[in-house]
């Protein structure tokens, strides 16, 4: 093998006359050509010569002095984009560069022929009123959005009494309830609805940190939060102006609702409609007009509701019903404002109930979320209403029986779903009492007072009639299926999906087909309610969802926080070059395995590197996970770990391609107790290091190219004493960039492992909602046994905590480091 000579070496250099070689005493076509390589004091030599050239003629050009001197930084600046580029002349810079000049002038040119300057705009207006037709189509799509955010059956009472004029004993009969629990409902949708459309006009685009406000700015001027969210409401308005004047132009707005709703969705009509309101309950005169307009789609509508009702979809409304028909819902709930009444239960007859309990329907309305003060006295206290009262009941008449509350989880246990495609979401429905199931059961909650109902138990409870699972979804997510195994009819209407089933499979499951759009990501909450004779359940359900390409390793809502370590298994292997790395020479260099000196005894000859992994003392390691990847796809799929003071040998579980890598796992749990150190072996003859003979090298030799492999090790703790958090684990994703979203602000960690980085590259950077958190790709291994000051070749292992606010996103952005993101471990705030 060659002798390797150091460079700056004399020795068996032939002495020759040195000659200076500076870029004063080079041509133009050398110093074009340095340019081209990347030499920028090549190009200001160019400029330097032919300035004074280009100044000329832009002043020939140009109008004034400093369009001149703007037309000759523009003319440098494309020639210098050019020439890097690897275009524009070889010989001749200067003629190239006048005619670039002159082009980019009349570019301007022409560019200015487009704009006219003038001081008088009467020509351009005629001084008429301009409505604006968006300013107007945006009210109507805050109405529709709010309508399409009721659930369906909401969306039926609310057309039934407000457009049909059916009495709530009528209507009962539709949807299998009692009058008393119509009215309740009815008053219900109507609230909700008024507070939806408040919220859609404050929900454009708020600041993060304000978002968990305004999305109930609507519900506090209707005065309809509790206690401890109306003060937390309270307290932000007072410390935040944006949300402050936001929260009066929403109370100035709800002053005038009828009004202003009206005149949105019935235009010329508002006037004789507002008029008619006051005519009473035997019939809504509401004009000539307005009864030859929605008098179609009332046909239609009953039409389609008798047809619903021949199929046997008791209590459902078709779906696809035209805009205009919603349009006209939304107008008839949101007119009636504070001052009219909410519709009156009829007396009930005494029934005798069955023998069964379990058939005694439970009051309030299983649909309801927002369960009334006092069910039979429906009426807003704004919306003071005539007393009824009802016929004692019989002696006879036992009471109903309490529903039995579920217990309500997904199936997907450690694990979660994937952005960008369909899914399969399941759901597992138990009852209490019972004597055991594949979950722990999931206390039922009161969606309003935030109060918790303990589940005791697992078992199957005997559903005797038809059994409802409503669920909400997050935003980017949608149904994909109608169907949902085993047996269950499901459809969506807004962010809402209501299945239902003739009665309650055994096991109690729901296996539904979701399609989640490509840039959701991070725990997402799902509201999930089942109804049914004598059995009820909601809970909100926590599932993580891996950015497009890559997965969830590994999940849970009891762990405390996340950690990694790591190190790389290859080195350079010139003399010098690991300092020189380190210090600005680049990291282009011929590898090879590294073989400490002083790691432990039992695996000689392997590459082998170790690391310092902290985890808090006393913590329990809840998963701890070993990676490993490299720039070949020929990986290793052996490695050997090193704790607790011996070597023990493991073969991978998984292995993905990560596009210009390859990444293995192996899970490590039961060898992980805590922190320490840890060493990583492997064969070195599978790794990629350099086939180079000598040294020095071109720069485009081969065998420097860009090769790299090395291990992380992630873990997931459970600290005692703190606060319970929700963790994921997102294991590769080899998309141009990757998000994973927060949904609840405060402290954040962040383990990430990523591979075939470069600290020489520029323009990648890391985020956690606004907040920098550096270049993430600096060949820096965290925890490496090495220290700090160790340029760990293409890997790099990092462990950051922040604070973020509400609905933050971490982002990983990679401008010129084509870096892979190999593992993310996030610890974010769980908030029930």
């Amino acid at each position: 093998m060659p002798e390797t000579v150091p460079a700056g070496d004399p020795r068996g250099v032939d002495e020759e006359p040195i000659t200076e070689d500076t870029p004063e005493t080079r041509s133009d076509p050398e110093l074009i050509n340095a340019t081209r390589g990347g030499d920028t004091t090549a190009y200001a030599e160019l400029y330097e010569r032919h300035v004074h050239s280009a100044r000329r003629l832009a002043r020939i050009l140009s109008r004034d002095p400093a369009g001149a001197d703007d037309l000759v930084s523009e003319t440098f600046a494309k020639l210098l984009h050019t020439l890097r580029e690897g275009a524009g002349p070889d010989l001749a810079f200067r003629p190239y560069m006048l005619q670039t000049l002159r082009n980019t002038f009349y570019d301007r040119v022409r560019r200015d022929k487009r704009v006219e300057f003038t001081d008088d705009l009467t020509p351009h207006d005629s001084g008429e009123i301009f409505v604006d037709p968006a300013v107007e189509g945006q009210e109507r799509r805050y109405a529709a959005l709010a309508f399409g955010k009721l659930p369906e059956r909401w969306r039926m009472v609310l057309w039934h009494t407000e457009v049909e004029e059916e009495s709530p004993a009528k209507i009962a009969r539709l949807l299998g309830m009692t009058p008393n629990g119509v009215s309740a409902l009815a008053y219900r949708a109507r609230e909700q609805l008024r507070q939806n459309y408040l919220t859609e006009h404050a929900a454009d685009s708020p600041r993060e940190e304000c978002r968990w406000t305004v999305d109930r700015l609507g519900a506090r001027v209707r005065g309809k939060l509790g206690d401890r969210d109306a003060t937390k409401v309270d307290d932000h308005l007072n410390a935040c102006v944006t949300c402050n004047l936001l929260f009066a132009e929403l109370t100035e707005l709800n002053s005038g609702l009828r009004g202003v709703l009206a005149g949105v969705l019935l235009g010329t009509a508002a006037a004789p409609y507002i008029a008619a309101g006051a005519v009473s309950a035997a019939g809504l005169v509401v004009g000539g007009f307005i009864g030859v307009v929605f008098a179609p789609f009332k046909a239609a509508f009953n039409w389609v509701r008798r047809v619903v009702q021949q199929l046997g979809t008791k209590g459902s409304v078709a779906t696809g019903t035209a805009v205009a028909v919603a349009a006209a819902v939304v107008v008839f709930a949101l007119t009636a404002g504070d001052e009219a009444e909410d519709p009156q239960a009829a007396p009930e007859e005494t029934i005798i109930a069955p023998s069964d309990e379990s058939e005694v329907e439970a009051e309030p309305d299983p649909d309801d979320p927002i369960p009334p003060e006092d069910p039979e006295n429906p009426a807003d206290p704004d919306d003071p209403a005539e007393e009824t009262s009802d016929p004692a009941p019989d002696e006879t008449t036992p009471p109903a029986a309490e529903p039995a509350a579920y217990a309500i989880e997904h199936g997907l246990g450690t694990t979660g779903l994937v952005a960008g495609g369909e899914a399969v979401l399941p759901i597992r429905l138990e009852a209490p009492g019972g004597t055991g199931g594949a979950f722990a059961p999931v206390a039922s909650r009161d969606p309003e007072s935030g109060a918790v109902e303990p589940a005791s138990g697992w078992g199957q409870a005997a559903a005797t009639d038809r059994v409802t699972l409503d669920i909400e979804f997050p935003e980017g997510i949608s149904l994909a299926s109608e169907t949902a195994a085993p047996g269950w009819t499901c459809v969506e209407s807004g962010a809402v999906v209501s299945c239902s089933i003739a009665k309650m499979p055994s096991p109690a499951e729901a296996n539904l087909r979701i399609l989640i759009g490509a840039d959701v990501s991070g725990y997402q909450t799902f509201k999930v309610t089942v109804e049914g004779p004598g059995i009820s359940g909601t809970t909100f359900l926590k599932v993580p969802i891996a950015p497009a390409g890559s997965q969830v390793g590994y999940a849970s809502l009891d762990a405390t926080g996340v950690t990694a370590a790591g190190n790389t298994w290859m080195t350079c292997s010139v003399p010098g070059c690991k300092d020189g790395a380190l210090y600005g020479a680049g990291d282009r260099w011929p590898m090879k395995a590294y073989k400490p000196s002083d790691a432990p005894a039992g695996r000689e000859g392997e590459a082998v590197s170790g690391a310092k992994l902290d985890v808090p003392g006393g913590a329990a390691i809840a998963w701890a996970g070993l990676y490993w990847a490299g720039s070949r796809s020929d990986l290793p799929s052996e490695v050997s770990l090193y704790s607790n003071g011996s070597w023990t040998s493991l073969s991978e579980d998984s292995r993905r391609d990560t596009g210009s890598g390859t990444q293995a796992f192996t899970d490590v749990t039961g060898l992980v107790s805590g922190g320490g150190e840890f060493w990583v072996a492997t064969d070195n003859h599978q790794l990629p290091v350099s086939e180079c003979v000598g040294w020095p090298l071109d720069a485009s030799t081969a065998c420097v190219g860009h090769r790299w492999a090395g291990w992380s090790l992630t873990v997931v703790y459970a600290e005692p004493g703190a606060e319970k958090k929700e963790v994921a684990v997102y294991d590769g994703a080899p998309a141009a960039d990757t998000e994973i979203a927060v949904e609840d602000g405060g402290q954040v960690d962040i383990a990430a492992t990523l591979w075939g980085g470069s600290a020489y590259r520029r323009g990648d950077s890391l985020t956690a909602g606004g907040n920098g958190l550096g270049q993430p790709a600096t060949c820096s291994a965290a925890g490496a046994v090495n220290g700090a000051n160790w340029y760990a070749f293409g890997v790099d292992v990092a462990v950051h905590r922040t604070s973020t606010g509400d609905n933050a996103v971490i982002r990983f952005t990679r401008g010129d480091d084509p870096f892979i993101v190999g593992v993310v471990a996030v610890a974010a705030p769980h908030t029930d």
